[in-house]
């Protein structure tokens, strides 16, 4: 049983390295995400109950500035490129325990950025139909996603859209998709992207006027042993 074991997970390790195939972006800082909320926040209005989970999918390594072209490049490869160095943060934000009357959902982001000037993010929107090679679209935990909200470079301290209507229609848990990197521009970035970042996270509920938050927040720091890379 053991052997069996371990020949599973050499073959799911080739798996991996085969999927990483693309190259994202050049190399000069990193963004190291801090713990972000994990735990359930749960507010409520006169009508219901609602609660808001945020987990990270993909955070747990350091990152080179990407190039926003490449970013479904970047989420089809696990937050990876080829040389399987972090060109993304991805994390799942969702929300459930809604009313059946309840329709739509849509949201916003607030961002503190301190000597950070070009993170941008991009939101996907959990769907309920077949994406086949849908390239705006991706699988993650036998979930599909398509892209609901571009690339997006964030502006400090300004409430920007995650969204406007994502139906919850035949949903009993809604699932949204944040991506967020370090925009590639091509030189060196650390004298004015590297920094601490603080991100509040808004579901507004739509029809009821409720609405619930959580938190991520990030650190930029050097990558030195990455610079001049490709």
């Amino acid at each position: 049983m053991e052997k069996i074991k371990g020949i599973k997970y050499i073959y799911t390790i080739i798996i991996v390295f085969m999927m990483i195939v693309c190259v994202i972006g050049s190399t000069y800082a990193y963004l190291s995400s801090s713990v972000i909320s994990n735990n359930d926040i749960v507010t409520s209005s006169s009508n219901y109950n609602v609660s808001l989970r945020i987990t990270p999918i993909y955070s747990d390594f350091s990152l080179i500035p990407m190039d926003d072209d490449d970013a479904m490049k970047a989420l089809k490869n696990q937050c990876k490129d080829k040389y399987n160095r972090g060109a993304c943060n991805l994390y799942n934000i969702n929300v459930y325990g809604y009313a059946p009357s309840i329709t739509a959902i849509s949201g916003k982001i607030n961002t503190n950025l301190s000597n950070i000037v070009n993170l941008s993010y991009m939101v996907l929107e959990e769907v309920n139909y077949d994406i086949n090679d849908n390239d705006n679209c991706i699988t993650i935990n036998t979930k599909n996603y398509c892209i609901g909200r571009e690339a997006t470079m964030f502006i400090n301290n300004t409430d920007m859209s995650l969204g406007d209507n994502y139906s919850v229609i035949d949903f009993e848990s809604k699932n949204l998709l944040l991506a967020i990197w370090l925009t590639n521009l091509n030189e060196n970035q650390n004298s004015f992207d590297i920094g601490n970042y603080s991100s509040t996270v808004t579901i507004l509920l739509g029809g009821d006027g409720g609405q619930i938050s959580g938190s991520i927040n990030g650190t930029l720091e050097n990558y030195n042993d990455l610079q001049g890379g490709e």
